[in-house]
């Protein structure tokens, strides 16, 4: 479980007191343990913990860094200033474990690592708890985790390494703390001096901004909506393809009407199942063969790919002719970087006339809902996305807001809809 978002909402609190629920049912068998990245850290943790545990018969070992309780069980307290810190638990178990200030592993390695350290001969149940603020070296492996694809306060059944487990985001805000606001009800006012994107993340929990991301724009809460009717009248479909096969590769589905407004539908992101930036490496053949089929039960036809993919290799088709011998009619995609850019800002920027803005994405879109607002710039071309990161479904989408299509939709409806302007002579050609 992870239990975060805004500051001041309680989560040193949460985590002492979770340790207390099933303390008076398993006795000796309850044993935790919690982490900090530094001792030095903890201090106030322990500070905290003796005021709520003192009452309840927990005393304090200076030597052993234990509360212990009157029917055995007990609680360490220990840090970990580096990943590799965290091997020093080899052997060990524990019911309960937990992790303040999560963020600030760069890495999910830690974390994984104890859940093996998890495990109870007596039967108790094994608890993983973390506390967070959005921001920090670690918010891309804990957004991914446990907040892209999730919803807030349902728990989650998954497979982890063949472990069944369960998993939850509990989100805090700063108005669920009632004393500190009673007590200090400046405190709001003054996260108004942070800078906006800090104000964001620590008075609301937005888990999407973060200092240097590129799409400062984006707001979940606006850009991400519910699936409605996209009537084929309206509407043009086509796809996008941004190839990979160690690294994923990404389809998105898109479609755009007369007003120019683009809706990123449905997407397929090729990512090996619980890692990050890794592709499933599936042959182009059968990628192909796969997105056809969802194409035809669609309407769509025509897919707008990166260039790259029509070199050949040796002898053999390239990517692209696999992806025609499926039945798409492939369509080269503008790979202008900066304009693309520039054309995707514009896009998430510009509202319709119904206040909205001019791309919006399926709230089912998870990739590219977790992918898109952890982008930075590139050190040597901060004009420009920093092409070392998770950019594939950036660039997919870079390439359908460059295309024809999404350039000249009312062409494109023409073309679908049969109902050419009167007295022209000109075919529209997504080519041209």
């Amino acid at each position: 479980m992870l239990y975060g978002g805004a500051a001041g909402g309680g989560k040193t609190d949460f985590l002492l007191v979770d340790f207390l629920g099933p303390l008076a049912e398993w006795g000796k068998s309850w044993q935790g343990i919690v982490f900090r990245r530094t001792f030095s850290e903890l201090e106030e943790m322990i500070k905290r913990a003796k005021e709520l545990y003192s009452p309840i018969g927990g005393e304090w070992s200076a030597g052993e860094k234990r509360f212990r309780f009157p029917n055995d069980a007990s609680v360490r307290f220990s840090y970990l200033e580096r990943d590799n810190d965290v091997t020093r638990y080899q052997g060990h178990q524990y019911t309960w474990i937990a992790f303040d200030e999560l963020g600030n592993y760069k890495t999910d390695f830690s974390w994984r690592y104890m859940i093996s350290r998890l495990r109870s001969p007596a039967g108790a149940p094994c608890y993983i708890r973390g506390t967070a603020n959005p921001g920090g070296v670690g918010h891309a492996w804990i957004k991914a985790r446990f907040i892209d694809g999730f919803v807030p306060g349902k728990i989650y059944r998954v497979n982890e390494s063949g472990l069944d487990i369960t998993r939850c985001y509990l989100p805090s805000t700063l108005d669920d703390n009632h004393i500190l606001m009673k007590n200090d009800p400046g405190y709001a006012q003054r996260l108004r001096l942070l800078p906006a994107h800090l104000y964001r993340a620590l008075r609301d929990g937005d888990w999407d901004v973060f200092a240097g991301q590129v799409f400062d724009e984006w707001r979940r809460e606006r850009h991400v909506v519910k699936p409605f009717a996209l009537d084929p009248g309206s509407w043009k479909k086509f796809y996008a393809l941004d190839w990979g096969f160690a690294k994923p590769f990404s389809l998105g589905k898109w479609a755009v009407n007369a007003e120019g407004r683009m809706v990123r539908y449905g997407e397929w992101y090729g990512c090996a199942r619980d890692e990050m930036d890794t592709g499933l490496r599936m042959g182009a053949e059968e990628v192909a063969g796969k997105c056809w089929a969802m194409a035809i039960q669609e309407g769509v036809s025509e897919m707008v790919a990166d260039p790259a993919i029509w070199s050949k290799q040796d002898a053999g088709p390239s990517v692209a002719d696999k992806f025609k011998a499926a039945g798409f009619r492939m369509i080269q995609a503008n790979n202008d970087r900066l304009n693309g850019l520039a054309m995707m800002h514009q896009r998430m920027i510009t509202e319709g006339e119904d206040r909205r803005p001019m791309l919006l994405v399926f709230d089912h879109c998870h990739a590219f809902i977790r992918t898109i607002p952890t982008l930075t710039p590139d050190d040597h071309h901060p004009e420009d996305v920093d092409s070392s990161l998770e950019d594939h479904a950036y660039d997919e989408a870079r390439y359908a807001i460059m295309s024809k299509f999404a350039r000249n939709p009312a062409g494109a409806l023409r073309r679908q809809n049969g109902a050419w302007e009167f007295g022209s002579r000109e075919k529209w050609d997504p080519l041209a």
